[in-house]
């Protein structure tokens, strides 16, 4: 008889994710060549980008390397610091050092009430969204390849 268990079991999402990333490797090319296939070995790389006004931390940029993209999970600038082409100078950094690791592009998600309208100034084209997550907001994603 085959059962279903909500289950937060350390150990049975180890073997649930050993399993996935052994077939995965087996059908995706890159993964194989790539990734290992420990699950104790991290194949991501945290990156983050910090901006200081003399000592003071004014906002960054925090992501990581997965895949050969760079995922940009968080970017925020102190709002007296807006305006400035501070965001613009941080993307551009980004930008730079996934042209130098040779990375695939940079990717991101943001929400209408945020700062789609920035992305897209800035080369971004969304790909996909999400409405309603959180109610009431469309979540998109974009990305620009390099």
């Amino acid at each position: 008889m085959i059962t279903i268990k909500n289950d937060n079991n350390i150990e049975m999402k180890n073997i649930i994710h050993t399993n996935l990333r052994k077939n995965n490797r087996e059908k995706c090319e890159w993964l194989k060549n790539n990734t290992s296939a420990d699950i104790n070995v991290s194949d991501i790389k945290n990156c983050n980008f910090l901006v200081y006004d003399n000592d003071k931390l004014i906002g960054g940029a925090i992501g990581f390397i997965q895949y050969n993209w760079y995922f940009l999970d968080l970017l925020y600038i102190d709002e007296e610091y807006r305006g400035q082409d501070i965001g613009t100078n941080l993307i551009k950094q980004i930008e730079a050092f996934a042209k130098k690791e040779n990375l695939t592009g940079v990717r991101m998600e943001t929400w209408d009430f945020q700062s789609r309208g920035f992305y897209e100034k800035n080369g971004y084209a969304v790909y996909a969204e999400i409405k309603n997550c959180p109610p009431g907001t469309i979540d998109y994603f974009l990305k620009k390849e390099i």
